[in-house]
């Protein structure tokens, strides 16, 4: 156990410290751009109001969610690439890796959860149950979602999942991989645990839009509180609090 969690000189901690923050500052600053660009009438960026998606839409939005992913997931996430940037750069490191390598294969679990996201947006888009920004048009299917997201909460996998996000060390006893590939593996293994975890706090998106950036701040806080504070109460008392605004939905738009 000793050799995780090594001491970091300030050198490294100082790089990796300004490459998750660069990666999330300029996902934030592409999301910015991209909800003006969207709401803009007539830019070659606004998604059609009522047609089918072309191929360039849906390469759009798959890129849309893929960095919004990215600028949401990687500040909680700032925990378990400190831990194993330290571990691999330490002063006294015996285990070697590569924490670029590991953050990639973290992006690209989340890139393949862009897939469904876009897919289930496409599908809701042609249904007319989602406007061009991912907004619900349907009190119902917003009420369900909610209603679905707090029922989560409570669910085994969830609790399971959650762990493994909030233990660095316990994921890199348990899941370490030498080299550069090792890494990206550990990346995409931690990323997949994390989708595990969050997964339906991002359907959330669907209820007041995909493209809103309050919105999606708000969803990002709740994620990282949630794995910074070790508390099952925390965890239920959000899925209490979404099942009854989705119910309060529900019943209203019956």
């Amino acid at each position: 156990m000793s050799v995780f969690f090594g001491t970091q000189p300030p050198r490294t901690r100082f790089v990796t410290a300004t490459g998750v923050i660069a990666v999330t500052v300029i996902a934030w600053a592409y999301l910015f751009f991209l909800a003006a660009r969207m709401g803009a009438m007539g830019s070659p960026l606004s998604m059609p109001m009522t047609s089918a998606w072309t191929g360039g839409d849906i390469v759009l939005m798959w890129t849309m969610w893929t960095v919004m992913m990215i600028g949401m997931m990687m500040p909680s996430a700032v925990p378990m690439i400190t831990a194993y940037s330290a571990t691999v750069r330490s002063r006294h490191a015996t285990l070697r890796g590569s924490t670029p390598a590991f953050m990639i294969g973290y992006v690209g679990a989340w890139s393949g959860f862009a897939v469904i996201a876009t897919t289930i947006q496409w599908m809701l888009h042609d249904a007319t149950l989602v406007d061009p920004m991912g907004v619900s048009t349907s009190n119902a299917l917003g009420g369900l979602i909610l209603v679905g997201a707090g029922t989560y909460q409570f669910t085994s996998v969830k609790g399971a999942c959650l762990k493994q996000c909030r233990s660095p060390l316990g994921f890199l006893l348990n899941a370490w991989r030498p080299g550069a590939r090792g890494a990206f593996v550990m990346g995409l293994h931690h990323g997949t645990f994390c989708i595990g975890c969050c997964w339906a706090l991002m359907g959330l998106l669907f209820v007041l839009g995909v493209m809103n950036l309050w919105w999606i701040a708000l969803v990002a806080a709740l994620v990282l509180f949630e794995k910074i504070v070790p508390s099952v109460t925390l965890t239920r008392c959000i899925g209490a609090a979404l099942i009854l605004w989705g119910t309060a939905l529900v019943v209203g738009a019956g």
